[in-house]
């Protein structure tokens, strides 16, 4: 199972696609739409462990595909400070890595890394990416890195920009980086305000049946 537990999001339907863009329709329909979506991951968040939750949205971030990506960003903005923070180190190194929402993906850094504005200071810098790149990722990994071309650095520098000052350079030629952060952010701020990224309640792992016996027996030795 590549995914875990969210290989119930795809179900033959493209549900990652309102996603991209975070546009509110929230009606009930067979085929997709942000509202189809949403329900889909709160109910894979309401049937499984913090723990199991956490484990399989990493594996959404370790894959090179995109659409994985945008379901994991959601995911992580559902969990409390806590958990969010697990993913901090993950979510830089897969920037680093490269991915085509790297907008999306800076966006959700904002909301969960209170050192966001530190190290985004340091990414404007002269070669500020690649210095970032090369302390993150290992030898290997860096000479295996895709998305190595300048309208990649643009489109996370200009999403960097709109995100730490408001504007962005809307003459650099950046994939629309600037403007997806700004659509995305600005979609975020919706469906917040429609409690739609209110965190689900988690099951808990059901205790073991032995030791649950050896707690009923020590329950009753002491009432004796």
């Amino acid at each position: 199972m590549k995914f875990g537990i969210f290989n119930k999001f795809w179900d033959n339907q493209p549900n990652y696609l309102p996603l991209l863009n975070l546009r509110i329709n929230l009606g009930k329909t067979k085929t997709f739409n942000l509202g189809k979506s949403i329900r889909l991951i709160d109910n894979i968040l309401s049937k499984n462990s913090t723990a199991k939750i956490i484990e399989d949205t990493k594996l959404l971030l370790f894959d090179i595909d995109w659409r994985p990506h945008l379901v994991a960003f959601i995911v992580i903005l559902k969990l409390n400070e806590t958990e969010q923070r697990q993913f901090i180190n993950v979510l830089w190194k897969r920037l680093c890595q490269g991915t085509w929402v790297s907008p999306q993906l800076l966006v959700t850094l904002s909301q969960i890394d209170p050192n966001f504005n530190v190290k985004t200071t340091k990414l404007l810098e002269e070669d500020g990416y690649i210095k970032l790149c090369k302390s993150t990722l290992s030898v290997k990994e860096f000479e295996e890195k895709k998305f190595n071309h300048d309208v990649t650095v643009n489109k996370i520098l200009n999403s960097i920009s709109y995100l730490s000052q408001g504007t962005y350079d809307q003459s650099l030629n950046d994939d629309n980086g600037g403007s997806i952060t700004e659509d995305w952010s600005q979609g975020l701020c919706e469906i917040d305000k429609l409690g739609l990224l209110k965190k689900q309640s988690t099951t808990t792992p059901k205790p073991n049946a032995v030791l649950a016996l050896i707690r009923k027996f020590i329950t009753f030795t002491k009432v004796r």
